[in-house]
């Protein structure tokens, strides 16, 4: 049986991704500071939970030691606006807290270790779309983490043969956010609260368009990537396009499917400045066409089936 440690487990993408690999048979360590109540209840007794804080260089030895997986997805990191405001956390969990996985993983004879990186490594004036090598020159301290944890992995892969392979992210769009975890997190909450019959705000303009990447295809882009032959690969790090959608058009596909939904407008020009400035990079088109070559990369979910799906397993629980 192969085996698989998720660090950050317990978040939306891993959750997710744990589904997923317990469908095809693998045993499933899940690596967090998080509580096992905070785990969905269809696989809280299906992981095995490991609380282990990125920051503590025995925990994460131990934990891979112990448990010895063939494959580890790195996905924890701190996330803006935390990461903004905490920049000695900020390091320490996203730089040093890669380090230590890396190392573990070299030590430990780890197959494989996947990354979770963004394209906020990006800054926002762009070509469109954006080349996967192009110059990274990142707006927030959460970019510039993301940036050097890809070329540590790199350096990781070419010193020591560690297996290191990645994805960059766009917004992530699916239930289990909660306020504080990205400057984006409104565009999930929206759909999520009004699916669960609550009222919601919203501080950002209509017209602003982002990209997205759904929950569901975000962690299915990290074990396909697992799974591709390293002979494939042309590069460790792959970036990944998903879909747009303005505020508005979010909206309108949650009224679709609720349409009481409560959704209230309160324009906060600071968060809006925020969201054109150091988040203006989710606004531009990532040219994904190496994932396609190399892994066969596509996404499952349009912007209208996200929401669709997103809203039902909601309702069903299943988040």
């Amino acid at each position: 049986m192969s085996s698989s440690m998720i660090t950050g487990g317990v978040g939306m993408v891993g959750r997710q991704l744990a589904r997923m690999l317990l469908a095809r048979g693998e045993r499933v360590d899940i690596l967090d500071v998080a509580p096992a109540t905070k785990l969905p209840a269809d696989i809280r007794d299906r992981v095995t939970l490991i609380h282990a804080d990125l920051t503590n260089w025995a925990e994460i030895m131990h934990a891979v030691a112990s448990n010895r997986p063939d494959t580890i997805y790195h996905i924890a990191a701190l996330m803006p606006p935390n990461s903004e405001r905490n920049h000695a956390a900020s390091w320490e969990i996203n730089v040093n807290g890669t380090m230590r996985v890396l190392e573990a993983a070299r030590l430990f004879g780890v197959g494989t270790v996947v990354y979770s990186s963004t394209t906020a490594t990006f800054a926002s004036q762009l070509p469109e779309p954006v080349p996967n090598d192009h110059p990274q020159f990142p707006e927030m301290l959460y970019g510039v983490t993301k940036v050097c944890s890809e070329r540590l992995g790199e350096y990781y892969y070419r010193r020591y043969g560690t297996n290191f392979r990645g994805v960059r992210f766009l917004s992530i769009l699916g239930p289990g956010r909660v306020p504080g975890s990205g400057w984006s997190a409104y565009t999930s909450l929206v759909i999520e609260e009004c699916a669960k019959g609550n009222p919601y705000v919203i501080k950002v303009d209509e017209d602003l368009r982002l990209r997205f990447i759904y929950v569901k295809d975000a962690a299915l882009s990290l074990m396909k990537l697992a799974d591709a032959e390293e002979g494939q690969l042309t590069t460790r790090m792959y970036n990944l396009d998903g879909f747009s959608a303005s505020t508005r058009e979010l909206v309108d596909g949650v009224l679709a499917h609720v349409p009481d939904a409560q959704i209230t407008w309160e324009f906060d020009p600071e968060y809006q400045h925020v969201m054109d400035t150091r988040y203006g990079v989710i606004q531009h088109r990532m040219d994904d066409t190496l994932a396609v070559q190399d892994w066969n990369w596509q996404t499952s979910f349009t912007r209208e089936e996200a929401i669709g799906d997103f809203i039902k397993d909601v309702r069903q629980g299943r988040t």
